[in-house]
């Protein structure tokens, strides 16, 4: 190990106030460089108890708190300069590093100067990077000032790193500077997962998804696959929706227009996470159909427990860069047919379905939290022995 670090990790939600995938990727990369030995802090908004953070990490509430997310799920303009202000109060002096998300954009800026003025470098993780797409994710007029935006924010940080393979190709084509952006996944502590295997067997969906309910995750399309699924040797299939967000209640009305009120449960947000990997372990097939995902944890999450993932094509998804196709899941086109038809093969087959899940579990052995900290200890090192180069 490198000598012990004091990392500063900001982000707007913090975990478990928010059940975010940056929030809990911070909690979790926090934890494991802890337990490296290093001294660490997350930085942002929420109320967290102490006693809900692990050993050796602390917490920094941020000031100009504000809600979020407007009525459509997407951060409004108001908290996003609210945070970008709170960057202007902190104190970096007893810091050795600051690391932040490149989310959401504008509190970079302010983060930069700060850093540069109190020579403590920078380092940025990017989750996504938009590009084209900003045109079909705002439109109008202002889709090129959020692209101008992200790709300013781009060239900042003494240092960069990608969370996939599709956002640091993205990310090293628009950034100036160098070096190369090295890719650093989110991660699952593989034993933690596993452990829910020791609890008494519960009885779970056929199909599960969680995370957010948004435009974006596509669940209206699962429920119209869900629909032309046919019974099964196990009986009819059934699927759980584990989270929350605005589109809740158009998909439970959906869910009664398809005829599927017994055969779809919507779960809501559990008390603990343990609690959906708990479900998970005794579904048979993950299912992620969304149009946008900068890494996907519940798919990771699923691998951890030895479920196959069936997900959906789509340009912006980058599940494919950890769940490969005919590996540890199914790519299928973005139709409900095509989606029912990849969930079918893999329910109307076991052994096929145990294949998939051996080397699922093979596969999230690669994203181990300790892991993936010793990366991202050997990422800060360099940064902090030579800022800026």
């Amino acid at each position: 190990m490198s000598s012990a670090l004091d990392i500063l990790l900001i982000y707007d939600c913090i975990y478990p106030a928010s059940l975010g995938g940056v929030e809990y990727r911070n909690y979790c990369l926090a934890r494991a460089l802890a337990d490296r030995g290093h001294r660490v802090r997350l930085a942002g908004w929420g109320d967290v108890p102490a006693a809900s953070l692990p050993a050796g990490v602390g917490f920094i509430r941020l000031p100009f708190a504000a809600k979020l997310h407007g009525s459509d799920g997407t951060r409004g303009i108001i908290p996003t300069l609210r945070f970008a202000a709170a960057m202007l109060w902190l104190d970096l002096a007893a810091y050795d590093i600051v690391e932040t998300a490149n989310i959401p954009y504008l509190h970079v800026f302010p983060l930069a100067v700060r850093c540069r003025l109190a020579r403590k470098p920078l380092v940025v993780s990017w989750y996504e990077f938009f590009g084209p797409y900003w045109r079909a994710y705002k439109g109008g007029l202002a889709a090129p000032l959020y692209r101008g935006i992200e790709w300013l924010t781009a060239q900042l940080g003494d240092r960069v790193n990608a969370s996939c393979e599709q956002t640091r190709v993205k990310l090293a084509a628009a950034r100036r500077t160098s070096p190369e952006p090295p890719l650093l996944p989110c991660g699952v502590w593989l034993d933690d997962v596993r452990r829910v295997l020791e609890r008494p067997p519960v009885a779970a969906p056929h199909l599960l998804y969680a995370g957010r309910l948004i435009p974006e995750k596509r669940l209206d399309l699962l429920l119209r696959a869900v629909a032309l699924l046919r019974p099964t040797a196990e009986g009819v299939i059934q699927l759980g929706i584990v989270g929350d967000g605005t589109e809740r209640q158009p998909l439970e009305s959906l869910s009664r227009k398809l005829g599927l009120e017994n055969r779809v449960r919507f779960y809501g947000r559990l008390p603990a996470i343990e609690d959906m990997w708990h479900l998970l372990a005794h579904c048979h097939v993950a299912v992620q159909p969304s149009k946008r995902e900068g890494f996907g944890l519940f798919p990771l999450e699923a691998l951890a427990l030895g479920r196959p993932v069936v997900y959906c094509a789509a340009a912006e998804n980058a599940i494919g860069d950890v769940v490969r196709h005919e590996s540890e899941g199914l790519c299928t086109e973005p139709t409900p047919a095509a989606l029912a038809a990849a969930i079918t093969r893999l329910l109307d087959d076991p052994e096929a379905r145990a294949e998939f899940s051996r080397r699922a579990r093979a596969r999230a052995a690669d994203y181990d939290w300790p892991a993936v900290a010793e990366r991202a200890e050997r990422l800060f090192s360099v940064a902090v022995a030579a800022p800026g180069a």
